[in-house]
C-alpha cells in the first residue's frame, strides 16, 4: 500500500473500482480476508480466514453475497422464532434473537445489510413500542437487504413501523403532516440540497391517506381514500395527481439518489472519515442506476474493487457495538477451540445483548430519525472502558462471566473461556511463535513492530512456565484487544 496516497479528488474513479487482481506484490492473504470479513460480515475466526485464502478472493465474494447452502432454510427457522419471540413483547429478547440471526444464519452479509438499513430506515421501538412491528420491519429490511431499491423503498414507505414512527396517521387531506416526505427526501433517498421545501409539502399531500389500520400490534398498511388529496401536485417540476408511489419513482428518477446511496455506502464498507467526491462515485452511482438500483451489484462492485483492497479503505472505519462484540467473541472462540457448551454459552442472546447495549447500541432503538452518528462517537470514557471490561470478561481464563441479563432478571453467568488454550493445544512456548498465533487471530498479523517487541518481551520476562505461561498469554490477549488497532474494522 502507498505510505502517502493521493487526495481523493485526485484518485482516478475509472481505476478505482476496477476488479481487484491480487499479485505478487499485494497477495491476497490473511490480512485481506480478515479486512473482508470484518467489513461484510461480523468478523470470522481464524480457521475460516485460512479457508477464505485457501479458496481466493472471487469465490469467497460470491459465497458472502450469496451465503451458505442452507441459509435460507436457515432464516426460515430463525424468523419463525423471531415471530414468536416478538409475540412475548419483550424488546430485550428481541434484540438477542436479532444478534443470534447475525451469529447463525449462514449469510453475515445479509445480516450486515440488514443493519446497515436499519440505520439507514432508522425507526425506534420507543415511539413504535409493539416488538411485533418492529420485528415486521426487521424482516422486511432483511428480505430486501440484497435485492432491489425500488421496491424496498416503496415497501418502506408502506410499513407499519415506519409509518408510527412518523406520525403518518395524522397526514390527511386539507393538513398534510410532512415527516414522511421529509425524511423520504433528506434521508432515505436523496439528501440535503436535491429538493426544495415546495417539494417536501408537495409529496406530503401525495402521501395523505397512507395509514394504518390501528394502532396495536396488529397494525398492517392500509390506504384511506377519504382522507387523500386527489388534487395535482408540482414535485421536482413535475405535475400530475401523484400518489405516495409516484413520490418514490420520481425520488429514484433524480440522479442524485444513485450518488446518495453510493455515498452512504463508501461510509458504511470504505471510510467513514473521506469525503469521497461526486465523481469518484459516479463509476459507482452510474452501475447502481444501469442496474435498475440492484443493490448487490452495487455490493459487490465496492466489495470486489481495487479500493476497497487499500489504504483508502484498511482500517477506516471503527467497529461499531455490534462489530466488537461479534467480533471480539469470534476471535475468543478460535483461541478457546472446539467446546460447543461453551460456545453456546458465550455466543448466546443472553450473553450478548447487555455487552452491546453497554457500548452504546441499542438494537431496535436508534437515537433519532438520523440514526446511530457511528464512527468517533462510538469511543468515549464509558463506552471504551465497557469494550475493556468486555475485553476482560472474555479472557479471564477462569472463574464465571456476567452475561448481562436485563435489570427485571436475576443475574446470569457462565463459565469463562480460556484463550490460553489455544497455546496449549499448539504446544507453544517460544514467546514469538505465541504472539504470531496471537496476532493471526486477532489481528490477521497486523500488529506494529513496535508493539510485537512489547508483546514479546512481556511473555519473555521472567521465562514463565505452566500456569504463568498461561496467565501471562491471557494478559496478552487482552492487551491486544485493547489496542487502537482492534477498535477499527
Amino acid at each position: 500500500m502507498a505510505e502517502n496516497p493521493l487526495p481523493l479528488d485526485k484518485v482516478d474513479p475509472s481505476e478505482a473500482w476496477q476488479p481487484w487482481e491480487p499479485d505478487a506484490k499485494q497477495p491476497w492473504n490473511l490480512k485481506w480476508a480478515g479486512h473482508l470479513y470484518r467489513r461484510a460480515a461480523f468478523g470470522a475466526p481464524l480457521d475460516r480466514l485460512r479457508e477464505a485464502v485457501s479458496r481466493g478472493l472471487p469465490a469467497t465474494l460470491e459465497q458472502l453475497l450469496h451465503g451458505e447452502p442452507d441459509s435460507e432454510e436457515r432464516l426460515r427457522f430463525l424468523e419463525a422464532t423471531g415471530e414468536k419471540i416478538a409475540g412475548q413483547n419483550n424488546p430485550y429478547q428481541l434484540r438477542g434473537w436479532w444478534l443470534y440471526v447475525m451469529l447463525h444464519s449462514g449469510h453475515p452479509l445479509r445480516e450486515k445489510m440488514t443493519l446497515f438499513w436499519h440505520n439507514h430506515f432508522a425507526t425506534s421501538i420507543a415511539k413504535v413500542r409493539w416488538p411485533q412491528l418492529m420485528f415486521k420491519q426487521n424482516r422486511l429490511l432483511r428480505r430486501h437487504a440484497l435485492g432491489k431499491f425500488e421496491p424496498f423503498l416503496q415497501a418502506i414507505s408502506k410499513d407499519p413501523a415506519m409509518l408510527k414512527w412518523l406520525d403518518s396517521n395524522s397526514n390527511v387531506a386539507g393538513k398534510p403532516n410532512e415527516n414522511y416526505a421529509r425524511e423520504l427526501m433528506e434521508l432515505f433517498s436523496l439528501g440535503v440540497g436535491n429538493y426544495t421545501e415546495t417539494d417536501i409539502r408537495e409529496a406530503a399531500r401525495a402521501f395523505t391517506g397512507w395509514h394504518t389500520t390501528s394502532e396495536d400490534a396488529s397494525a398492517e398498511f392500509a390506504f384511506n381514500p377519504r382522507f387523500h388529496d386527489t388534487g395535482a401536485k408540482t414535485i421536482f417540476g413535475k405535475t400530475g395527481n401523484w400518489n405516495g408511489d409516484d413520490v418514490v419513482r420520481l425520488c429514484l428518477e433524480k440522479p442524485a439518489a444513485a450518488r446518495f446511496i453510493a455515498r452512504k455506502l463508501y461510509h458504511f464498507f470504505i471510510s467513514e472519515n473521506a469525503a469521497p467526491p461526486d465523481a469518484l462515485l459516479e463509476p459507482l452511482a452510474d452501475a447502481f442506476r444501469q442496474s435498475d438500483y440492484d443493490i448487490a451489484v452495487l455490493v459487490r462492485r465496492m466489495l470486489g474493487s481495487r479500493h476497497f483492497f487499500s489504504v483508502y479503505a484498511y482500517r477506516q472505519r471503527i467497529k461499531s457495538p455490534v462489530e466488537f462484540v461479534l467480533g471480539a467473541a469470534h476471535d475468543v472462540l478460535a483461541l478457546v477451540g472446539p467446546n460447543p457448551n461453551l460456545r453456546q454459552q458465550i455466543l448466546s442472546p443472553e450473553s450478548l445483548v447487555g455487552r452491546v447495549d453497554a457500548l452504546g447500541q441499542q438494537l431496535f432503538a436508534p437515537p433519532n430519525v438520523k440514526g446511530w452518528i457511528h464512527g468517533r462517537a462510538w469511543l468515549n470514557t464509558t463506552t471504551v472502558l465497557a469494550r475493556h471490561n468486555f475485553a476482560q470478561a472474555l479472557t479471564a481464563g477462569s472463574g464465571r462471566i456476567n452475561l448481562e441479563q436485563p435489570p427485571e432478571q436475576a443475574p446470569a453467568v457462565a463459565p469463562a473461556p480460556d484463550p490460553a488454550a489455544a497455546i496449549r493445544r499448539e504446544n507453544l512456548t517460544d514467546p514469538v511463535k505465541i504472539v504470531a498465533l496471537l496476532a493471526d487471530v486477532l489481528l490477521q498479523g497486523d500488529i506494529p513492530a513496535p508493539a510485537r517487541a512489547r508483546l514479546v518481551a512481556f511473555l519473555q520476562e521472567g521465562k514463565p512456565e505452566g500456569n504463568a505461561l498461561d496467565q501471562r498469554v491471557r494478559e496478552t490477549v487482552h492487551a491486544i484487544m485493547t489496542m487502537p488497532e482492534y477498535q477499527l474494522a
